[in-house]
């Protein structure tokens, strides 16, 4: 209750300020704006890296006799917010400089019979970028209370990437492997399409849809195991992906975590340093305070 209060107070105060600040006349002025909404996301190799082992390991099991339910959920969006803040050199153009945060995940859950055992399996891929972006802006006047805005520039991207699959099986044991690995950082484009609404000469609410290009790669960092009975085992690497081809039983691409590349070998297929993919739409929602 104290905090909602403190939140009210914080945002009655701000109105407050914005209502009673000189109205911008001059060509010169400064925008802060504020978004938030739900991002579309490909995924890339991470995804494809993921569906693919869980689909090897599917066939080499129903090649054993061993019966596995379930399939792997993708992930495909979750939250994109952040704030710019805009130098308006003219009312029609500007040159903001932004930051944000861009999170997805997903949880794929499976079951198994045979071979005199049964059990399941959950995997979580759990993706956090953090962009930092320059762009020009463009508010063009459509009407007395109404802009619209253009924008567009380069983002450069700071990413992690956790991955936890848990196994447990009928008896009681159970063992877990987390991945854990972050990118050195990525350039990529983002260019957005909105309408600005006018409720008063310093205060505005936002209505932008965003187009984002991005492919990261780069990812190193750790993976552990954890085992019911207490003993743990870890390494440090790269995550690569490549497709392996295991003969009669198809090929499947995969992502892992090694402290080498892949071996060149006709068994492996186009390794490279695994790349999570950005490319999607945002839509989102927000204010703009002029100053």
């Amino acid at each position: 209750m104290r905090k909602s209060c403190r939140c009210f107070i914080f945002v009655s105060v701000l109105v407050l300020i914005v209502l009673a600040a000189p109205r911008p006349g001059a060509a010169f002025s400064l925008g802060l704006k504020f978004s938030g909404g739900y991002s579309s996301i490909n995924g890339g190799d991470i995804n494809e890296g993921l569906k693919g082992g869980i689909d090897a390991e599917k066939t080499i099991a129903s090649y054993l006799g061993v019966i596995v339910n379930g399939d792997y959920k993708p992930f495909h969006g979750g939250l994109d917010f952040g704030g710019d803040v805009i130098l308006y050199f003219t009312p029609v153009i500007g040159l903001g400089f932004g930051a944000g945060m861009i999170t997805a995940r997903s949880a794929s859950d499976f079951s198994w019979y045979g071979l005199g055992e049964s059990g399941t399996e959950n995997v979580k891929p759990d993706v956090k970028v953090i962009p930092l972006r320059v762009a020009l802006h463009f508010s063009v006047p459509m009407g007395s209370y109404v802009n619209l805005t253009i924008n567009g520039g380069a983002e450069y991207h700071l990413a992690k990437l956790k991955i936890t699959r848990r196994s447990e099986y009928e008896t009681v044991h159970w063992d877990e492997d987390v991945t854990d690995v972050e990118s050195k950082g990525k350039i990529g484009f983002v260019a957005g399409l909105g309408l600005e609404i006018r409720l008063h000469p310093n205060f505005s609410l936002l209505l932008e849809g965003r187009g984002r290009y991005a492919r990261i790669d780069g990812f190193s960092g750790s993976e552990r195991r954890t085992y019911w009975y207490g003993s743990t085992s870890s390494g440090d690497g790269d995550l690569w992906y490549v497709k392996i081809n295991y003969g009669p039983l198809g090929q499947f691409p995969i992502i892992g975590l090694n402290d080498t590349p892949p071996p060149s070998d006709p068994m492996y297929q186009d390794a490279r340093s695994a790349r999570l993919s950005l490319d999607g739409f945002v839509a989102l929602a927000g204010i703009m305070i002029r100053i």
